[in-house]
């Protein structure tokens, strides 16, 4: 169960066209109907056909998923569903509602959608390699063996793992089978005395073959993980990710099922990979400095979105330990700023227009860490509105990056931080403000996050020293701009509180300028400017030591001097 996944497994893509991260497509004998949430409300009305009908999932008056089946089919109705792509929490939610609505909620082994789509895309076989200690930081021997103390804590014989960053990072090995992130599919079952890696043999080179082998680690065939979990005794650990035929193939006395551990684990960064998460920020921020430098001044024309975002991608491959994009650039001018989760393509956007305000949201991944930035800049005249709200989404920004806090505090409880200059004139905008983000792994990560109070749940961890986040608030005017800063930040000690519980803050990791032109510097606290002061005279002795090194221009240099001028 991911985020994101292969191309031959879109399938709601398929069916309804909406290519968003985050979506369910119910599909009944009279109508289509597609929940999303307000990252993707402009994108999924873009992309349906008048086939669908947008649910606008947390919105005042839209139903779950489950309210609507239940109130709008009959008594006795029967809803399919693949439990290979439903988790067994979302499974037990729609089972129990809808049984008390009459109805059954029915398993269905054949994907309905995978009966129609012809063409569909192969599978994934790429090689599954290493990833070195050096970067890891910590051996998988020393993962497991954490592992396994959890789980006698729990009084747990067995875990099974299918969230594909949790096998990635516990077996220190990745892969190229999903787009932007470095995971291979397969499942894994860990015992007190065994572990088994369920993936294709063919796909593991020696170097693999003896990595394994340091942890005994045996191999077996990816499918063949339904029927061991069968012959799984005592209480089996079930994350909450576990999809429902896993789940349904064992005892239900057996289950327990609960946040993973190997999640909590990967989210907190040891000294190796926060070191690396800095570095390779400094190596990306020098990469967008160069690409914005280069938006500024070229004379290439015609200049429309995707070249802007292949231009970006340019300058960071150059740098060293490349790997990918993290994610498609969202290089967006104007009015596709508005479109949260836009995604250019050849024939459809639009010319970046030096009148109007761009919005880049990018990243990449490094051997050493993943990045995932957006600035948003204005290369000609601002109007007084959109100064103003890149200044509110300034303020907020920052707010959230000074929060001091005691460990633990859950980031639901920092999220009003981000909003209050927006709130304060009526505004607000519909996303989370943080995300955990992976090291050399997924550029979304759990179980850490940043959101609307309204969205907490009890599996939501606090936040822990060593934790990696965005912080990224935002303002949208639908059909004339989008303005989103995002930088990632590393919790960290701060010198307050008890000495066996320091309360924390966020330290930049990001080092990217801010767009001083967009600034009203009259709107900003005193702490808010010496906060910004402060960070643009990190980004600028950082990138420039690089370019040093890299024996960069001057003028590229003095661009840059001028970027992180004091104000």
């Amino acid at each position: 169960m991911s985020e994101y996944v292969s191309s031959n497994f879109c399938r709601r893509a398929f069916i309804s066209g909406f290519t968003g991260s985050a979506g369910t497509a119910v599909v009944l004998q009279d109508k289509a109907l597609l929940w999303t949430d307000g990252r993707y409300f402009l994108q999924a009305e873009k992309e349906m056909d008048e086939n669908w009908t947008l649910m606008k999932a947390f919105m005042p008056g839209t139903p779950t998923q489950e309210e609507y089946l239940s109130t709008n089919l009959g008594k006795s109705s029967k809803v399919g569903i693949d439990p290979k792509t439903c988790s067994v929490q979302l499974f037990k939610t729609l089972n129990k509602q809808l049984q008390s609505a009459g109805m059954e909620l029915v398993p269905v082994a054949d994907n309905l959608i995978d009966q129609v789509w012809e063409g569909a895309p192969p599978a994934p076989s790429a090689p599954v390699f290493v990833h070195d200690i050096k970067y890891a930081g910590e051996s998988a021997a020393s993962k497991l063996a954490t592992l396994r103390k959890t789980l006698g804590e729990k009084q747990c014989g067995s875990i099974v793992l299918s969230a594909l960053d949790d096998i990635a990072w516990l077996y220190n090995l990745r892969g190229s089978d999903v787009n932007y992130n470095p995971v291979f599919y397969s499942f894994a079952i860990v015992t007190p005395d065994s572990s088994t890696l369920f993936v294709d043999k063919a796909r593991l080179g020696e170097d693999v073959f003896a990595s394994l082998a340091e942890t005994s680690t045996t191999i077996q065939p990816y499918d063949d993980v339904y029927g061991s979990v069968k012959e799984l005794t005592g209480r089996v650990f079930l994350p909450l990710s576990t999809n429902a035929a896993i789940a349904q193939a064992i005892p239900k006395d057996q289950w327990c099922v609960g946040m993973s551990p190997v999640q909590t684990m990967k989210a907190v960064k040891n000294e190796v990979e926060l070191q690396g998460m800095r570095d390779c920020h400094v190596r990306d921020g020098a990469a967008l400095c160069e690409y914005f430098h280069w938006l500024e001044t070229t004379d290439q024309s015609p200049l429309d979105e995707v070249d802007g975002a292949d231009q970006a991608e340019k300058f960071r491959s150059a740098q060293d330990l490349y790997v990918s994009l993290s994610f498609d650039t969202i290089s967006s001018s104007g009015p596709n700023g508005a479109v949260i989760h836009y995604k250019p393509e050849k024939g459809s956007c639009r010319p970046i227009d030096r009148s109007m305000v761009y919005l880049c949201d990018s990243g990449a991944q490094y051997r050493d860490g993943t990045t995932d930035v957006t600035r948003t800049i204005h290369m000609g005249t601002p109007t007084e509105r959109q100064r103003e709200c890149f200044t509110r989404v300034l303020m907020g920004h920052i707010d959230l990056a000074m929060a001091v806090f005691p460990p633990n505090t859950k980031g639901t409880c920092l999220d009003c931080l981000a909003r209050r200059p927006l709130w304060s004139v009526g505004l607000n905008y519909q996303h989370g403000t943080g995300h955990g983000v992976g090291s050399f792994l997924n550029v979304h990560e759990g179980p850490c996050r940043i959101a609307a109070g309204s969205r907490m749940t009890k599996h939501e961890m606090g936040l822990r020293k060593g934790m990696i986040l965005s912080d990224e608030p935002g303002y949208y005017e639908a059909g004339e701009y989008g303005i989103r800063i995002e930088s990632l930040v590393e919790v960290v000690e701060t010198e307050v509180g008890p000495e066996d519980g320091r309360f924390l803050t966020f330290r930049p990791v990001t080092m990217a300028p801010i767009d001083l032109g967009l600034v009203v510097k009259e709107m900003m606290s005193r702490d808010q400017v010496t906060w910004l002061n402060k960070y643009h005279a990190e980004v600028r002795e950082k990138v420039l030591a690089l370019w040093e090194s890299q024996e960069k221009g001057e003028e590229l240099k003095q661009w840059l001097i001028n970027q992180t001028r004091e104000i």
